[in-house]
C-alpha cells in the first residue's frame, strides 16, 4: 500500500463506484427498498473503514501495516458484497 492518502481515496472511489451503480439501477425501475439498503450498507462501512484509518495515526509502529492491511482486505470484501446484492437484485427481475 501506497500511502494512508491513497487509501483514503480507494475508500470512497469503490464505494461511490457502488453508489453509482446503484442510482444506475434505480433508473431502469428496480425496487427502491433493496437498492436503499445498499447503498446504506456501503455508506455506513465507508464511515466506520474511514474513521478505522484515522485511528491508525495513533498506533504504535509496528502494528500500522497490519492495521492499514486488514482495513483495504475489509473494503474489498465489503464492495465485493455489496456487488454481489446489487447482482442478485438485477438478475432476480
Amino acid at each position: 500500500m501506497a500511502s494512508i492518502r491513497r487509501l483514503k481515496k480507494d475508500i470512497d472511489y469503490l464505494t461511490f463506484a457502488v453508489v453509482d451503480d446503484c442510482l444506475n439501477c434505480l433508473a431502469y425501475g428496480k425496487d427502491t427498498d433493496d437498492i436503499s439498503e445498499i447503498v446504506q450498507g456501503v455508506i455506513d462501512s465507508r464511515n466506520d473503514m474511514r474513521r478505522r484509518v484515522n485511528i491508525g495515526r495513533n498506533l504504535p509502529k509496528e502494528g500500522k501495516k497490519a492495521h492499514y492491511k486488514a482495513i483495504y482486505k475489509d473494503l474489498m470484501i465489503s464492495v465485493d458484497g455489496s456487488f454481489s446484492k446489487l447482482s442478485d437484485l438485477v438478475k432476480k427481475d
